[in-house]
This record gives C-alpha cells, sequence and structure tokens, in this order.
C-alpha cells in the first residue's frame, strides 16, 4: 500500500528529491542503515529536541521505530512509516490491532496527529515525503505552530539524510 493510499490527504507535507543510481535494493538497504553518524544535524536536533544526543552508530530507521513509527507497508519500490501521535506531545498513540495500514488509515480518534513518510524510488528518483494529518480541527491549529518551527531544520535534515542514502548506495560493493 503507497502512501497515497495510506495518507491520500494531509494538512501538512514536506516533500524533497534527489538523484541516486543504484538497484532498489540497493536504496532501500542504505536508507535503513544510514546511521546518526552520518546525519550530525538530525543528531543535532534530535538531540536538543529529546534532551539528549542518539548514539552515533544507531542507525535513524530504527530509531524511528523506538520512538513510535511503524513500518506501515514495504513494496519493492516503497518504504512508509507511520505513527499517531498524541496533541501536546504526549507521545505516539498505539495503533489498532490488526494490520499497521489499515489500523492507521482507519484511525480517526480525536485530539491527534497522523504522520506518515515514505522513501519512493521512481527509475533513478529517490524521494522522501512527511504527511500530516490532524484528527480534528483542534488539533490541526495545535500543530501549526510546531510545523512553522520545524518544517525548515525537517527539510534540511531529509535533504542530508537523502544525500547520506546516496552516498551509501553507490560506495556499496557490487557482487557480479
Amino acid at each position: 500500500m503507497r502512501l497515497d493510499d495510506i495518507l491520500p490527504e494531509w494538512h501538512y507535507r514536506e516533500r524533497h528529491v534527489i538523484e541516486i543510481d543504484a538497484p532498489a535494493d540497493v536504496v532501500f538497504r542504505a536508507v535503513a542503515d544510514v546511521t546518526w553518524h552520518e546525519v550530525p544535524v538530525f543528531r543535532t536536533l534530535m538531540g536538543l529536541r529529546r534532551g539528549g544526543t542518539p548514539q552515533a552508530q544507531a542507525r535513524i530507521l530504527a530509531s524511528m521505530a523506538d520512538g513510535g513509527f511503524t513500518v506501515l507497508d514495504r513494496l519493492g519500490n516503497e518504504l512508509v512509516l507511520g505513527t499517531l501521535s498524541r496533541t501536546r506531545f504526549r507521545g505516539a498513540a498505539p495503533l489498532p490491532a490488526g494490520e499497521p495500514a489499515d489500523g492507521f488509515r482507519g484511525f480517526t480518534a480525536p485530539g491527534h496527529w497522523k504522520i506518515a513518510v515514505n522513501f519512493h524510488r521512481r527509475g533513478s528518483t529517490v524521494s522522501t515525503e512527511t504527511r500530516v494529518w490532524a484528527t480534528d480541527e483542534r488539533a490541526r491549529r495545535a500543530f501549526r505552530p510546531y510545523w512553522l518551527a520545524v518544517r525548515g531544520p525537517s527539510g534540511m535534515i531529509r535533504r542530508v539524510w537523502l544525500r547520506a542514502v546516496r552516498e551509501r548506495a553507490h560506495n556499496e560493493p557490487v557482487f557480479l
């Protein structure tokens, strides 16, 4: 199930693109393996947000999972993660039982933000997109100041992260 199927509408959105000349499996292995050390700006900003610097060798995607993100789907050319966040930043809400993507899509409890992130590959173009849907008007209004504050740094993080993915993918040994 693609990001367009999982969160087809959004209140807030950020998208970044890079060219990576590598096979899909190499690209997605690089996405999964990039560490905080390879994206120092991410490490610094997340350290400020969380009150401590993450381990430099920890993988970013694994850290996202530790922070409440769940893999909602993994296709050959797309990886989609999502989290249900309570307003006032009280942590992630658990996904309803069953298939994660279905639970995420069907979640409507007021006072939450549905946040989905993907990595998508089409040809040599690799993109990452973040979408946020507020489950009610109050949640939408509450997210706006946060989005205005983090959108710039978030965009910078995504661009550096994509460059780290490209660097890893281009440096992976090829076995014939």
